[in-house]
């Protein structure tokens, strides 16, 4: 599978993947506040792609999404029997996931057009969760052969996080617990916002590719933007007025062009030191007002993406980890 970088396409510019999977562990049980059905348990949710029914309590998760799907059943207390796998770290294992796993270990799975279809069969899955799954519309048909699929209502990764949390939460018979995820993690978003004093400051957040170009963020309604707005920060007006690559929300700056990044606060990530390196000596970057007053921050791979994923556990980790550097970068 090819993974996504912060333009939100297929691409392997930003997530480098790893090799095979963990063993295969079962789903656990729910959390304090949430009460398992006793009764039928009885389901439909709505789709673009078509309806999800439900006519028992699932036990047996495969999360194909990269972000939201894996990162909402976990928090959930349910832990799938497999998941995509993460790439940034060495174990695979997003950083915000791995301290609620305990000992489970789930098997790691890369998605993509060729899909493993036989070995998903073998795990004997009673529920699919595709909402952040780039390769859902060519793939739908035959996962649902296998097992419901619960999907996306608008695109992959386009869904409000809060969203995709209730439908996890209802198709998983836990209704009350996604509501308390979903409180608790806007309650820790306001009090990063009111601590870190990021109201009104301007951002601009780039990526450099493995050949060297330069990609930057140029839409507010682009994801990771919406995820840096809900504490505070805007989109610089110089990089919204860019004209989009092929792909939509994402602008391609030369080196002579590098002052279009300036803001009150400028993020890049890279895939290596070297593309590291190679950036800051531009002759240009050192000229920039960010970079003299410290306002320029390098984000790594984990960073960039509970920005550009945002889910509930995404987020949180966002607000313990990234913003308190934001408001550094700030001052």
């Amino acid at each position: 599978m090819q993974l996504m970088d912060l333009s939100g396409r297929p691409g392997r510019r930003l997530f480098l993947a790893g090799a095979a999977g963990f063993v295969l562990a079962g789903c656990t049980p729910g959390r304090a506040g949430d009460t398992a059905p006793t009764g039928g348990f009885s389901v439909t949710l709505e789709g673009k792609l078509g309806p999800t029914v439900l006519d028992r309590l699932p036990s047996r998760v495969i999360a194909l999404g990269f972000g939201q799907d894996a990162d909402a059943a976990v928090a959930l207390g349910v832990i799938p029997v497999a998941m995509q796998e993460g790439t940034s770290t060495p174990d695979r294992i997003q950083p915000w996931i791995a301290p609620l796993l305990g000992t489970a270990r789930p098997e790691l799975v890369r998605t993509g057009p060729d899909r493993p279809l036989e070995h998903f069969a073998a795990l004997r899955p009673d529920l699919f969760l595709a909402a952040g799954d780039y390769y859902l519309e060519t793939g739908y048909q035959r996962l649902a052969e296998i097992a419901p699929v619960l999907g996306y209502v608008a695109g992959p990764n386009l869904d409000p996080w809060q969203e995709t949390t209730r439908r996890i939460g209802r198709a998983l018979g836990k209704d009350s617990a996604a509501e308390q995820l979903i409180s608790g993690t806007l309650g820790k978003i306001a009090t990063a916002r009111d601590t870190a004093g990021l109201a009104g400051k301007t951002f601009s957040c780039s990526s450099v590719s493995g050949a060297g170009q330069v990609y930057t963020k140029n839409a507010p309604e682009d994801v990771l933007a919406v995820s840096l707005a809900q504490f505070g920060l805007r989109l610089s007006e110089k990089v919204t007025q860019l004209r989009s690559t092929t792909t939509k929300g994402v602008a391609a700056v030369g080196p002579e062009r590098l002052d279009l990044l300036d803001a009150d606060i400028m993020l890049v990530s890279y895939e290596s030191v070297q593309q590291r390196q190679t950036f800051e000596s531009e002759p240009l970057f050192a000229r920039l007002p960010a970079v003299h007053r410290g306002s320029y921050l390098p984000i790594d791979k984990a960073e960039a993406q509970a920005l550009a994923f945002p889910s509930a556990l995404a987020l949180a980790y966002t607000a313990e980890r990234i913003v308190p550097r934001l408001a550094a970068a700030a001052r």
